[in-house]
């Protein structure tokens, strides 16, 4: 007896190339570039919309391979390496897409600071011509001017700067391999001069709400309409970010399936790196935020029959995947300083460490493989309150009797 096929997730067309995820609904383009297959989102659900953007994708795969050939040979010149470069940013399957677009951004600000560097030979670019380069950067910026500014903007910060300067480093790395200059002109910079070639990053201190603020900050979201995601879902997607440590990235991967219930667990499913996948306690509190989800969603069903409740297995937990918005607004009608979604996961770790939870624990739970190195520099500090508190606490011994 032939039993039917299973269903993949993936649905074909009638265009070479184009494909379709079921779940979604958003169409991908399938390349295989240096010698591996890589999916590209068109980042649309529309086929009309998909295939012109199909087009552009395709064409710009064939650029970045005609490049590879003068790469291959040693005859490149730094547009052909940028080229190169960014064939092995999308064909690598092994980081994020928001990695990548992230090197690629990092390539449009060299280009844009360095005028000419396309034309240059790896020789060319010397270590002091990369010092300047830098210089330059870290004053002048890429004169970006944003809609409604009168004058282009500064400097950038020294993310965008350090970032731009590991790009470059990483596009002479393939000259180095390919015989063409003897070192990376990027590396040799600081070893020639001992100065500094990157930007220096100043950590700003991270100030976090009391819980005085969070019940404030939850209510304004609450009341907030549907500005962002809608009130109630936002205000409980952060107060599970709050609850849990997630990152961000991690909440549209936790689907309902991942709630163990009856062994007081929830698996989160990490992408940053290969340990970052891990369960953490279903606290108290987070097992009556989830109850309260399910009410809601079942409570919406019963009221639209038609509508879906996404209370299945398969279903994310949350229909959100940020608030960002909402949050903004909240903080600006309670008068708290503006917050992230990554500080609710400072939140979550401040707290667990003032509750008594030691520190290799809350690593742990963060998703850190170091033991608590990293969690330790982090999110070792406590807020004043709580430390005002503990202070009361420590003795040194009997003091002077008062005069």
């Amino acid at each position: 007896m032939r039993h039917p096929r299973k269903k993949t997730m993936w649905e074909r067309t009638s265009v070479q190339n184009l494909l379709r995820n079921r779940p979604s609904g958003q169409y991908y383009a399938r390349h295989t570039i240096s010698g591996k297959q890589k999916w590209l989102s068109l980042d649309t659900d529309v086929l009309s919309v998909a295939k012109l953007r199909l087009a552009d994708k395709t064409a710009e795969i064939e650029r970045l391979r005609g490049t590879a050939v003068n790469v291959e040979t040693g005859k490149a010149t730094l547009h052909d390496l940028i080229e190169a470069y960014k064939a092995r940013t999308l064909a690598n399957s092994d980081i994020k897409s928001a990695t990548v677009t992230a090197r690629l951004g990092a390539v449009k600000r060299i280009l844009r600071t360095w005028p000419g560097i396309e034309g240059l030979e790896p020789r060319q670019v010397t270590p002091p011509a990369v010092f300047d380069w830098a210089a330059r950067f870290k004053v002048e910026g890429t004169k970006f001017q944003p809609p409604g500014a009168k004058a282009p903007r500064r400097g950038n910060s020294a993310t965008s700067v350090n970032s731009a300067i590991d790009a470059l480093r990483q596009i002479l790395d393939l000259a180095v391999e390919r015989g063409q200059i003897h070192a990376d002109p990027v590396t040799a910079r600081r070893a020639l001069s001992g100065g500094r070639l990157k930007k220096k990053i100043t950590k700003k201190p991270l100030v976090l709400p009391s819980r005085t603020q969070l019940d404030a900050l939850f209510a304004a979201m609450e009341n907030n309409g549907s500005v962002g995601g809608g009130g109630a879902e936002a205000a409980d997607f952060c107060r599970f970010l709050m609850m849990s440590g997630a990152r961000l990235g991690e909440v549209p991967l936790t689907l309902w399936q991942l709630v163990l219930w009856e062994r007081q667990l929830v698996n989160l499913p990490g992408f940053k790196s290969e340990t970052s996948a891990r369960f953490v306690p279903l606290f108290p509190e987070l097992a009556v935020l989830l109850r309260k989800v399910q009410e809601r969603r079942k409570s919406a069903a019963r009221f639209n029959p038609a509508g879906k409740a996404f209370l299945e297995p398969t279903d994310p937990i949350f229909r959100i995947k940020e608030c960002q918005n909402t949050i903004n607004a909240a903080c600006k009608r309670t008068g708290i300083q503006r917050i992230t979604h990554h500080d609710f996961r400072h939140i979550f770790a401040t707290t667990c460490i003032e509750s008594g939870v030691d520190i290799p624990t809350v690593a742990g739970w963060l998703g850190h493989n170091d033991g608590g190195v990293l969690a330790m520099k982090t999110y070792g500090h406590l807020r004043p309150d709580h430390s005002q508190a503990a202070a009361q606490k420590v003795r040194f011994g009997h003091a002077p009797a008062a005069k």
